[in-house]
């Protein structure tokens, strides 16, 4: 093979620009010219034009936007692996206003928000008036990430210097449902399998933040994320007779005032906190206004874990929701005794009571009390939402509160409840601490990292057990209880062919995770940038450290000089 040499900071460069100027917002249809830019730069690296093999593209499965992670592997003679991941899907630029068309034009956005630091917190400011920070949408999260790790791909596949192999999976839809990596999973199993691989470690190349200007973060896991649904049946009423009725509004109300921020689900773990749940969707079901209180309401909340399994979340929701059905109940009836003893009337006794449910429990009642053919009718059910959603009429959220709608309606029970259950996406909490007889290379590489950065930078590198943005890290590794798995599975009414995680393929593919990423700040904001010299010097040698510490063959170290090779 020719030997070829070049400046990995031009290298990097040239890739971000590109990379950058494509407008791949989530889950639209403008996410694939992230895909057709990748498919184009892997056909044109001489390595792979001579293995075209060794690259191509996986589909995810039954995705109504035909959307496919490319891939890419640099072949050794050892079966030792590490493999790369990044996302290539952005937020869209929305809040950039007038500079929306300047958002991925890394030659012009700077100037464009010059015109907006009315918008500027003093840190932004400051930022934006230095040439030390590059911003863009999509800069930060994560296509300076993404740059880092295809021009390390080209550069191992120019010097032939690696024992193992390197894959590179470049991943759709990280910002919505992680459907490009658990797609990439199967991949990496067919891989495993064609090729003997030995998986060592995943590398995914998430910005972090700082602590200190000079003390950078590595992460060896990530948080997970549940999605509860609360769904909650009153009593319809004419709001002339309101105590007639339970607004099903009041009780899940209640819900979010006990849940909301509540520390009481925040897991910490070795001084690391997960941060407190929040409600992201809030709303009734009536479909046209009338004086009347709605037959039901709907929400959805999203609680970060680091220990907590969905099993123990949906016990805590529950005894949540049965002391928030009480309290409204108690709160409705002396309301009613104020009422009727102004009006001179003798209070009666209201008939509400607590009534709560997961889904699973409802699902039992129904099939326990109708059978078979309740069972085939959820089946039917579920198969045209299922074909809904392909075609895009529903989403996921919805489908979800329309088999509780479709359970409730062959419900025998048709008093007010509250229902809780599962919406995709699931998240499990991954950390390479709880993972028995780790890899003592892969157990010891923040300490190898933080040497390396404090001899050649004077900058170090503290541990983090979790990555608390959430990230594809999560389907790096199994769960150690398959019990959790089945606890939630039986919540969930979308689980099965419109979402699923191959759990038995994660076991297959098993390995502990790193997150080494440049230095980001305001991800998802108008102000989103990364460190230039993260970008372009620190974060590439970093990472060529740890690839060359477990499956490379060079025995000099990194060369600090300007030409990487």
């Amino acid at each position: 093979m020719e030997f070829e040499t070049f400046k990995i900071e031009n290298e990097i460069h040239k890739i971000f620009e590109q990379y950058m100027a494509t407008k791949s917002y989530t889950n639209t249809n403008r996410e694939k010219e992230a895909e057709a830019f990748l498919n184009n730069w892997f056909s044109y690296q001489n390595y792979f034009k001579k293995h075209p093999e060794l690259w191509g593209k996986h589909a995810i499965e039954n995705d109504i936007m035909e959307r496919h992670v490319v891939w890419g592997m640099v072949k050794g003679q050892s079966p030792e692996t590490i493999v790369l991941i990044h996302h290539y899907d952005v937020v869209d630029a929305i809040d950039f206003g007038a500079a929306e068309p300047y958002a991925h034009d890394l030659q012009h956005i700077q100037i464009q928000l010059e015109q907006m630091i009315h918008k500027f917190d003093t840190d932004a400011l400051t930022d934006l008036k230095n040439d030390e920070w590059q911003f863009g949408r999509g800069a930060a999260d994560m296509k300076a990430g993404g740059a880092i790790q295809m021009a390390l791909l080209k550069a191992y596949s120019i010097a032939n210097n690696l024992n193992g192999n390197l894959i590179l999976c470049c991943l759709p839809d990280e910002e919505n449902l992680s459907g490009g990596m658990r797609s990439a999973i199967s991949l990496l199993v067919d891989l495993k399998q064609k090729y003997g691989l030995k998986y060592r470690l995943m590398i995914d190349s998430e910005p972090h933040e700082r602590p200190s200007q000079n003390t950078g973060v590595i992460y060896e896991g990530a948080v997970g994320k549940i999605m509860p649904i609360i769904y909650a049946r009153g009593c319809v009423a004419h709001t002339g007779k309101i105590y007639e009725g339970l607004n099903p509004i009041h009780l899940l109300s209640e819900m979010f005032i006990q849940t909301e921020l509540n520390m009481d689900f925040s897991d910490q773990v070795s001084g690391e906190t997960a941060p407190p749940p929040s409600w992201l969707y809030f709303r009734d079901k009536k479909p046209v206004y009338d004086v009347s209180i709605p037959t039901a309401a709907c929400a959805y909340m999203s609680i970060l874990t680091l220990t907590s399994s969905p099993d123990l979340i949906l016990n805590q929701l529950k005894l949540i929701a049965s002391e928030s059905f009480n309290t409204v109940i108690k709160r409705i009836s002396t309301s009613y005794k104020e009422y009727m003893s102004r009006s001179n009337l003798k209070a009666g006794q209201l008939p509400w009571k607590v009534n709560v449910k997961t889904f699973h429990q409802l699902y039992q009642e129904n099939l326990n009390h109708l059978g078979a053919n309740f069972e085939k009718a959820y089946t039917r059910k579920l198969l045209s939402l299922e074909t809904e959603i392909a075609n895009g009429v529903i989403d996921l959220i919805e489908s979800s509160f329309a088999m509780i709608d479709f359970c409730l309606e062959h419900s025998p029970d048709k008093s007010p409840v509250i229902i809780i259950g599962l919406s995709p996406p699931y998240y499990q909490h991954v950390s390479n601490d709880r993972i028995e007889n780790i890899d003592p290379d892969v157990k010891n590489m923040v300490s190898i990292i933080n040497e390396f950065s404090e001899k050649y930078w004077n900058q170090s590198y503290v541990s983090r057990k979790y990555y608390t943005a959430i990230c594809d890290l999560s389907y790096s590794y199994p769960p150690n209880n398959m019990d959790d798995v089945h606890g939630f599975i039986r919540n969930m009414p979308l689980w099965g062919k419109t979402y699923k995680i191959p759990f038995e393929d994660i076991r297959e593919i098993k390995m502990p995770c790193l997150n080494i990423g440049p230095w980001g700040k305001d991800l998802h904001k108008l102000t989103e940038r990364v460190n230039k010299e993260d970008l372009y010097r620190r974060t590439p040698r970093i990472l060529d450290k740890v690839i060359n510490q477990l499956i490379g063959n060079r025995q000099d170290g990194f060369d600090l000089s300007d030409t990487f090779l």
